[in-house]
């Protein structure tokens, strides 16, 4: 193989310029549907600094006492330290549907932000907005921050967009408490709470009119990257990253564990589904067991009408673990899937190292070969086409080697960036699987105490129950 005109266009080089877009100039390219996610990860081929923000400022007093003043995310930057996020309170809520009667009609969500930092107008924000700004946001931080795991937000492929009961109030309370839970995500990872999107999407009221710029690398389209990934796809990486292999292993484990909860919290939901409905039967033949016996009529159907009530503290129960828990368990299994997706992107960036460093080597040993016998790579058909042509050999030979060191001098260049930019992401990638980590225990700490809670709450109602229909038994005369 010649290196002398070879324009190495199989490799993916960062050398794009910056442009700049506003929000609204994405906003004819996004309907109401999440990207997917893989899509989304794999088309992020060019990386710069800006990219690379989750090694966080270390200089910031974190302690008790300054919690209630405002707080700078523009600290000095420390490499190799994680510094926690900032304070902040988001909660979702009150859900409108507005154009009520059109083919236009959506859900609005009202967002408050209470935070510490000071790149906000004020302690206290509210807005309102619709699962189709959450879908720009996305994409928005998906492109902006490649080297972060962006949490994913909830599937719009259900069931109820198809028996179009999507603005039904169980639709809209289980896609209310996902959205919170894809913005407390983001409120607790240290680069992405301070992301001048994400702020102006917790605090802006002219959403669409906003005319915030962000810089986007050109070159990074969907179907020429699309090429990139599916190219280095069929590339393994040659010295893996023994770091990396055990995060993956860990995450598959993560998965595979919550998987089986998922598997078995199928089979006790529909256990106490049956239980709820034998106990209404069963509340029901007792009140009709009232009927045939004269002088505890009131009584025996007073015990069918408890059976109920506890049959419907079964049904709340169940139902609220179905949609807090079993459904934060579906969520978290797609925020392992993006961790991995930044992993695979991790890979591509050093398979294009390693790849550059073929070339590279290729191209030295070529520069040899040509210098010691004068023939390199070209070989005797290429000296009989210069004899051919009247070529004077030497010259030839000098024109070769000057091309080869002009390929030489960029390759060296694009060697030396390439690298740095798989070292930089790998760094980013360790930093973002401690957050990841952080933020795993966070909500796995709160979802056992919910489901902790729901438990507690069930059994108070029906300790209450059967206590309170204890004096109306005894009063049977015998």
């Amino acid at each position: 193989m010649s290196f002398e005109s070879d324009d190495y266009s199989s490799v993916a080089w960062d050398t794009g310029t910056p442009t700049y877009l506003k929000p609204e100039d994405l906003l004819d390219q996004v309907d109401e549907e999440p990207p997917s996610q893989d899509l989304a990860r794999s088309t992020i081929s060019n990386i710069d600094d800006s990219m690379f923000s989750t090694l966080a400022p270390s200089t910031i007093n974190h302690t008790d006492n300054t919690s209630n003043s405002r707080q700078s995310a523009t600290d000095s930057y420390v490499p190799n330290v994680v510094v926690p996020a900032y304070p902040m309170t988001i909660t979702v809520t009150s859900p409108v549907k507005e154009l009520d009667g059109t083919k236009e009609a959506f859900i609005s969500y009202h967002i408050t932000t209470e935070t510490t930092l000071e790149t906000f107008v004020a302690p206290k924000v509210s807005v309102r907005r619709r699962f189709q700004d959450f879908v720009l946001l996305y994409n928005s931080l998906s492109r902006d921050f490649a080297a972060c795991v962006v949490p994913p937000l909830p599937d719009k492929h259900r069931l109820e967009y198809i028996t179009g009961d999507r603005f039904g109030p169980e639709f809209v309370e289980k896609r209310r408490a996902s959205l919170q839970r894809f913005l407390e995500r983001l409120a607790r990872h240290p680069t992405l709470q301070k992301s001048e999107y994400f702020r102006i999407f917790l605090e802006s009221r002219e959403w669409n009119a906003e005319s915030f710029y962000r810089q986007k690398r050109s070159g990074d389209g969907v179907f020429e990257n699309l090429g990139d990934a599916l190219l280095n796809a069929f590339s393994k990486i040659k010295k893996p990253d023994e770091r990396f292999i055990e995060i993956k292993d860990s995450i598959d484990k993560i998965e595979e564990n919550l998987q089986t909860i998922e598997r078995l919290y199928f089979k006790i939901i529909k256990r106490q589904s049956d239980l709820e409905g034998d106990y209404r039967e069963f509340g029901t033949s007792i009140a009709n067991l009232g009927q045939l016996e004269s002088g505890i009529e009131t009584q025996l159907k007073k015990f069918g009408e408890t059976t109920e009530k506890f049959a419907d503290a079964w049904k709340r129960m169940t139902d609220r673990e179905e949609s807090e828990y079993l459904n934060q368990i579906r969520e978290f299994l797609s925020y392992c899937h993006c961790v991995k997706n930044v992993l695979k992107l991790r890979d591509q960036k050093q398979v294009d190292f390693e790849e550059l460093s073929e070339y590279l080597q290729g191209a030295l040993v070529e520069k040899k070969n040509l210098m010691g016998n004068g023939k390199g790579s070209a070989g005797l058909s290429s000296l009989l086409v210069d004899y051919i042509k009247n070529v004077d050999q030497e010259q030839a030979k000098k024109e070769r080697l000057q091309k080869l060191d002009a390929k030489i001098t960029e390759l060296e260049k694009e060697v030396e960036s390439s690298n740095d930019i798989s070292e930089k992401f790998s760094e980013e990638i360790v930093k973002e699987y401690e957050v990841f980590q952080s933020i795993k225990a966070v909500e796995l700490k709160d979802s056992l105490l919910a489901y902790t809670d729901r438990h507690i709450e069930f059994y108070r109602q029906g300790l209450q129950l059967w206590e309170e229909i204890i004096p109306i038994l005894e009063d049977i005369k015998i």
